[in-house]
């Protein structure tokens, strides 16, 4: 297949690898019929405060439509990542397909593990099947279901290309290795094997966290470097402190798993980054370092933007009480309160938490890729997951009442964005194919679940790493509502 121009650096966001025939018969097999499943199902023992039951469940509820909206019963997928109006159209971003795995695992019941296998069994398929590489990488985003492209580019049934291969999103650019995706991915499937003693998810695991011990960064401040851009074989030049945070994790825990102590010496590459880029004096961390800029030196750390998950990301998944102040950091130096003239919330409501940056509190002018103002009070609604999650897990005097406040923060989102919104697409009256919307087409689908899913801001803004969020419903922030309310932390 021709591939494209590599496409801009990778954004933030986003082993052994299973023979092919193994990984075909995985795809095929059907596990179970998720339809099936009992009202009630998804009742938690673990939630932090009663009074989130509700808001828990359908938040879930949300999950299991998005991954049912193109295939349905027992076949591996994944879940398309924002609503139909995103303009993204079926794009799955492996990250949030992670975090949706570990939502499922944070109420292990049986009908949740099996869902969780079911988006776990499809990351392995596309490890598997990549159309150029078999060292155990996924790519940055895939297809969950039928897309074509805008200008008449190439249409994919799917997940599975016509000639079998895995669908990688190349022409949205998408078709990259980040280090923190093939962290969360690992992760994800790690987490797998530990409540299935599954081998098969341990081994892709280990894949992964081998690809990652191969990227380390040549510079000054070592670790592992952000990935490999778009063509598959250039590495990027700058290093986050956040994906330093995955490797770690993601090491320390397959160190547990196989008692191979080779990942303790990998775990300490990472860590070693990310108290290089704690600033003392502030009480907060470096982002991580510069390169992905013409002219950047990657030798310097990166002081022009200071982001929130690198602060919250630290407690849960480093675990050095030493930086436990930069928890209270980001609550004080990224809070928001989105409202009032020039919100894109309805008149009269107002949403509190986090945002996603310090650039994201002053930049001006359109977000990047859309017509839309940025609004620098806008809130990040999977940032106060990360956020409350952190608070509850430090459990100082005061965290678990601010927790509570930033969970009940985003429940007044999920009860008043994101209505009307769809998911799916409907097949055409005449020929049978399943619409999508093209070069001047419109979306059809099947509406999602009201005061369901969480969406990605309060309002439209800059993250200032040259990329945006929107006010979509986002499997990403419902993932991390769903693992907070519930006390889950996906490093552990």
């Amino acid at each position: 297949m021709p591939r494209p121009t590599p496409a801009a650096p990778l954004s933030r966001r986003r082993l052994l690898a299973l023979p092919a025939a193994a990984a075909a018969a995985t795809m095929a097999a059907p596990l179970f019929s998720p339809d099936a499943a009992v009202a009630g199902t998804y009742a938690s023992r673990n939630l932090v405060d009663r009074s989130l039951s509700g808001p828990v469940s359908r938040a879930y509820r949300y999950l299991d439509v998005v991954q049912d909206a193109y295939v349905k019963g027992g076949e591996p997928r994944l879940l398309q990542s924002y609503n139909n109006e995103s303009g993204l159209m079926t794009s799955a971003f492996v990250y949030d397909n992670a975090l949706a795995v570990l939502a499922y695992l944070a109420n292990p019941t049986v009908a949740n593990v099996r869902r969780a296998r079911l988006v776990g069994d499809a990351l392995l398929w596309v490890q598997a099947n990549d159309e150029t590489f078999s060292d155990g990488r996924v790519r940055q985003a895939y297809a969950a279901g039928p897309m074509l492209f805008y200008g008449g580019g190439p249409y994919f049934p799917g997940l599975k290309r016509a000639d079998g291969k895995a669908a990688v999103l190349y022409p949205f650019g998408f078709g990259g290795s980040s280090t923190g995706d093939q962290a969360w991915t690992a992760l994800a499937l790690a987490q797998l094997y530990v409540d299935t003693r599954i081998t098969k998810y341990l081994d892709g695991a280990v894949a992964l966290g081998r690809w990652i011990a191969e990227q380390t960064s040549p510079y000054r401040y070592g670790g592992y470097h952000g990935g490999l851009q778009s063509d598959g074989v250039t590495a990027q030049r700058w290093t986050a402190t956040e994906h330093n945070i995955d490797a770690y994790a993601l090491f320390a825990l397959l160190g547990k798993l196989t008692r191979d102590r080779r990942w303790g010496a990998h775990a300490a590459v990472a860590a070693d980054f990310v108290r290089a880029m704690w600033n003392p004096a502030a009480g907060h961390f470096w982002t991580g370092t510069l390169g992905g800029n013409p002219g950047e030196d990657p030798n310097q750390i990166n002081t022009g933007n200071i982001a929130e998950d690198t602060q919250t990301w630290a407690l849960l998944g480093l675990g050095e009480r030493c930086y436990d102040e930069a928890v209270d950091w980001a609550v004080e130096h990224l809070w928001n309160t989105d409202g009032g003239v020039g919100s894109q919330l309805p008149p009269g409501l107002k949403v509190s938490g986090l945002t996603f940056s310090t650039a994201a509190k002053t930049a001006t002018g359109t977000v990047p890729n859309s017509d839309l103002p940025n609004d620098p009070r806008a809130v990040w609604l999977e940032g106060n997951g990360h956020a409350a999650l952190a608070l509850l897990k430090r459990g100082r005097p005061g965290d678990a009442v601010q927790a509570r406040r930033l969970l009940r923060e985003t429940v007044v989102a999920q009860e008043q964005l994101g209505g009307g919104q769809t998911i799916g697409l409907t097949a055409d009256p005449d020929s049978g194919r399943l619409s999508n919307p093209g070069e001047g087409g419109t979306w059809t689908g099947t509406a999602l679940p009201e005061q369901s899913g969480i969406v990605a801001a309060s309002s439209a803004f800059d993250t200032g790493f040259r990329f945006g969020y929107f006010q979509r419903q986002h499997v990403g922030a419902t993932s991390w509502f769903v693992m907070a309310a519930q006390g889950f932390n996906p490093y552990r």
